[in-house]
């Protein structure tokens, strides 16, 4: 029988690169990313912060993100992060760690902008409409996950991947114009003043989307 071989070193090297698996704190886009980011990790903060719409909010938002929360691979807890709540989140991982006795990886994801299909506006900026897994750049997540990069930093948590310190980067440098590039941003100009004024304004409390199928 003819031996099965190992993958050559280098697929090896490139499959762990875009995993980040060697970090403790990961940061990625979309579902696509939390796929790629997620396995081997303790927390998942799907970061979303503004709503896709005016009638995408309350119950039906909720709803919303956890069915996003039930495509992260399985195993971590999944919590909703936003520009108001990443002490909470660090304080959660804090808990983690000693509920463990071990670190916690945590994984962050930036949900994220979608173009519905046929959409006109994207179709007339000469964009196709995107795929679930491939969402656009959305300044006002990037700003929010680097957030809670930051707040993991300031407890210690600070072995993050190159893509989470490039986040938190934005975020500092940026820190007290954040309120207002949400507030101008392309995602706010498609939903009224106050719709954004709320998302801005919402309490520090941690949501939870899932709870985590395995303390391993």
């Amino acid at each position: 029988m003819e031996r099965i071989r190992d993958p050559p070193t280098a697929i090896v090297s490139q499959v762990a690169a875009r995993t980040q698996e060697k970090y403790q704190v990961r940061f990625a886009w979309g579902t696509g990313g939390a796929a790629r980011i997620a396995p081997g990790t303790h927390l998942v903060v799907w970061v979303d912060v503004l709503p896709a719409s005016a009638a995408h909010d309350g119950p039906a938002r909720r709803r919303a993100l956890r069915a996003v929360a039930a495509q992260v691979p399985d195993g971590p807890e999944v919590v909703l992060g936003h520009l108001g709540n990443a002490t909470a989140v660090a304080e959660r991982v804090t808990r983690l760690q000693a509920e463990r006795g071990d670190r916690c990886v945590v994984a962050i994801v930036a949900a994220g902008r979608h173009h519905a299909p046929g959409d006109d506006a994207a179709e007339a900026a000469g964009e196709a409409a995107d795929v679930p897994d491939a969402p656009d750049f959305a300044v006002e997540d990037l700003l929010a996950a680097g957030a809670v990069v930051d707040a993991l930093a300031e407890v210690g948590i600070d072995h993050t991947s190159p893509e989470a310190a490039a986040a938190c980067a934005a975020y500092t440098g940026l820190r007290r114009a954040v309120k207002h590039l949400v507030s101008a941003s392309e995602a706010a100009a498609a939903l009224e003043p106050a719709d954004v004024h709320a998302a801005l304004a919402v309490d520090g409390q941690l949501e939870t989307l899932r709870e985590s199928s395995s303390r391993a």
